[in-house]
């Protein structure tokens, strides 16, 4: 096998309990060199409201947020937009790379029992130009729980300055036809 970024055969030094237990055996998605690039967020050293990296405390983006009456949404990146996830992402989403929809399938479901993860959903537009979502490509092995629809909106995320993006009207929306938990609902 070859790991799904570099492309580089896969090695992986087998212990003697790994091969005799009788448990599956098989080597991750992408090699240690790549999965060093990936830069994970660290919960206990995030922003408690948003889970941007080295916040502890709630960022200021949390603090206007709060201030101006909105309830925060305590979403969660996993990883920080380094250029090797700047260039996953795009390799993915960009130009429709599907293989790379297993680079994470190692990865252990965040949060705690009970929680309800609720996928960021692609516009409908995005959606048929790619074939796919990338989030649920990507996560729908950690039982998401779809609350969100999206608008097509005129120009995309990506090409916005965050200015713009912040002046964007919002484009998600609950879809009606799914209950949530109501104790998960801000």
């Amino acid at each position: 096998m070859k790991c799904l970024l570099c492309r580089q055969p896969l090695t992986q030094n087998w212990v003697l309990s790994q091969l005799v237990c009788g448990a599956p055996v098989r080597l991750p998605p992408i090699c240690a060199n790549c999965a060093a690039q990936f830069d994970p967020i660290d919960p206990a050293t995030a922003c408690p409201g948003c889970g941007r990296a080295d916040s502890p405390t709630l960022c200021a983006d949390c603090q206007r947020w709060q201030a101006s009456g909105e309830p925060l949404l305590h979403h969660r990146a996993q990883f920080q937009y380094t250029p090797a996830m700047k260039a996953l992402i795009y390799q993915f989403k960009g130009l429709g790379d599907y293989r790379l929809a297993g680079a994470f399938a190692d990865l252990p479901r965040p949060g705690r029992a009970g929680d309800v993860l609720v996928p960021l959903p692609s516009e409908p537009g995005h959606w048929r130009e790619r074939g796919f979502d990338p989030v649920l490509a990507l996560f729908g092995h950690w039982g998401l729980t779809p609350l969100l629809a999206k608008a097509d909106t005129a120009a995309p995320q990506a090409s916005k300055t965050r200015a713009q993006r912040l002046a964007t009207p919002q484009s998600f929306s609950r879809r009606a036809t799914v209950a949530a938990p109501a104790h998960h609902l801000a």
